[in-house]
């Protein structure tokens, strides 16, 4: 297979008897990764051995839910054809986004011209049957928005991709979209259960040791016992620890 640097637009790996065509232009770039390896496990017999149509990865800000799917492609992709990741941090309309799978699903072949978004949503359901597909959609939370006694919402405007989940969740398929987000999309709350296909994992802190790695990466001493006392008043939040290392 041929591998290309962070900076290319695509990236090929060897998979069985094809290509994988990735388009990872959104995906962060790590620099540094400690621990999950309980999560990626889980997420990993969820995606690949249970074939789940839909994950979910839950938590605060900062506590690693990109980092984690992002480690995740890396261990995963080579069981699918087509690995897309999108950040909806921007809030882009849901017909870019169909629109951005479908070509790549179809390596820019479909001149699909829909004539509603859920007859793009369906074209978008049928690539994801004919091949095994890794759809990954970073930041969900921002298309969503708290309401008063009534909790979190869509924003107004981007509802469908409430309806996108769900198809993606109920239709007879072969692929797998990796959701993360600060709040659940209540389609996921509906459609979850242990032994369905549509699943959701909360992320918490990192274990005691891997966060001492990220103390010790940031230039903070654990020779002594006060090391822990910054860990424990942080809860293992990786980005809280980093920021607190810096201002120690």
């Amino acid at each position: 297979g041929l591998e290309l640097t962070n900076n290319d637009y695509l990236a090929f790996g060897p998979l069985p008897h094809q290509q994988a065509y990735r388009d990872l232009i959104e995906a962060p770039d790590l620099s540094d990764f400690y621990g999950r390896h309980g999560e990626l496990s889980t997420l990993e017999d969820w995606i690949v051995e249970k074939k789940c149509k839909v994950v979910a990865l839950l938590g605060i800000g900062g506590i690693g839910k990109t980092a984690i799917a992002a480690t995740l492609e890396h261990r995963i992709d080579q069981h699918f054809k087509y690995v897309i990741w999108r950040s909806l941090r921007e809030t882009p309309p849901i017909e870019k986004v169909l629109s951005d799978c479908i070509q790549l699903c179809s390596e820019q072949r479909d001149q699909f011209v829909p004539d509603s978004i859920s007859d793009s949503i369906t074209k978008l359901v049928q690539y994801l049957e004919k091949n095994r597909c890794l759809l990954i959609f970073d930041n969900v939370e921002s298309i969503l928005e708290v309401k008063k006694q009534t909790g979190y919402h869509y924003r107004e405007g981007y509802e469908i991709y409430g309806h996108l989940f769900q198809r993606i969740g109920e239709s007879k398929h072969q692929s797998c979209l990796v959701l993360t987000s600060r709040e659940k999309p209540k389609e996921i709350a509906q459609l979850e259960g242990g032994n369905r296909p549509v699943r959701s994992l909360v992320i918490q802190g990192l274990q005691e040791q891997y966060g001492q790695k990220i103390l010790e990466a940031e230039g903070l001493s654990t020779s002594d016992l006060q090391w822990k006392q910054v860990f424990e008043h942080y809860t293992g939040h990786p980005f809280a620890l980093k920021m607190a290392a810096k201002n120690i």
